[in-house]
Formats: C-alpha cells, structure tokens, sequence
C-alpha cells in the first residue's frame, strides 16, 4: 500500500483553475510522486517568476510562455505557438518524450492532449481544455 503522505501536493487541474484534493476528511491533500506536477508547474508558472532570480543555473529555473500564449485568440497561427510553448515548456530532463496534439471540440474551444514518457515509467496523458469564450473575455480585459 502507498502512504498517502509520500510525495508533493497533487495538482488537479479542471475548468474552474487548480486545486487539491483532501481524502478521507483529513487536513493531508492527497500526494502524489507522478510527473502531473511537474508538467502543470512548468505550463503555467510564468517564465518571469521572482523565484528564478535566485536560481543561478539556467537549466533550474521554471517557467514558460504557455499560459500566456493559451490566452491569445484562436487562430492557426496561434494554435501553432500553443503548440510549440507547450513542448518547450516541457523540456526538462525528467520527460523522455512530449507529445502535445491540439484539437478544435467547438468553434470557441480547444483540447490540448499532451503526452509525457517519463524514463523507466509508463506514458501519462494530461487533458487541459481552454473555452474560447473564456480567451476573448480575458484578451478584453488587457491580458494577451
């Protein structure tokens, strides 16, 4: 059995932002020793973060474009840079292989498939979708 206090805090990503789950009714978040943190940290922390300041190396600070590249339109051009923010975002070490395939659900939406291998363990799948609706919103408020 795995002890459920193992790990990092596991991300759940959905619709409504990020969040953690709490099993059982207990103050402990549900842990997990997976690469999902890793891919989700890397995605959506800005690659301007403070936090980089104090990491000397370059290959150990985080940090991409990808968040601010899914709050563009949808457009080809723009899928495409989508696209391309989501495998350098995930150029790190611990994945072997990145897959990151982009489909249209809707006029207004987008699916975002993308495929990890971490070395020496199975492949992991991470779904996010963006509502176009939810872009055009925030590109009115100033955010592009």
């Amino acid at each position: 059995m795995t002890d459920i206090y193992q790990g990092d805090p596991k991300i759940y990503i959905d619709e409504n932002g990020a969040d953690f789950n709490y099993p059982g009714n207990v103050c402990q978040p549900e842990m997990e020793q997976g690469v999902e943190n890793v891919a989700i940290i890397s995605l959506f922390t800005d690659e301007a973060w403070a936090g980089n300041f104090y990491l000397k190396k370059k290959n150990k600070k985080i940090g991409s474009s990808y968040y601010k590249d899914s709050l563009r339109p949808i457009t080809l051009s723009n899928i495409e840079r989508l696209s391309k923010s989501t495998i350098t975002a995930l150029n790190d070490p611990i994945f072997k292989n990145v897959d990151s395939e982009i489909t249209a659900i809707s006029s207004g939406q987008l699916k975002n498939i993308i495929t990890v291998e971490p070395p020496g363990q199975n492949l992991s799948e991470i779904i996010l979708t963006k509502n176009g609706t939810n872009w055009i919103l925030q590109a009115e408020k100033g955010n592009d």
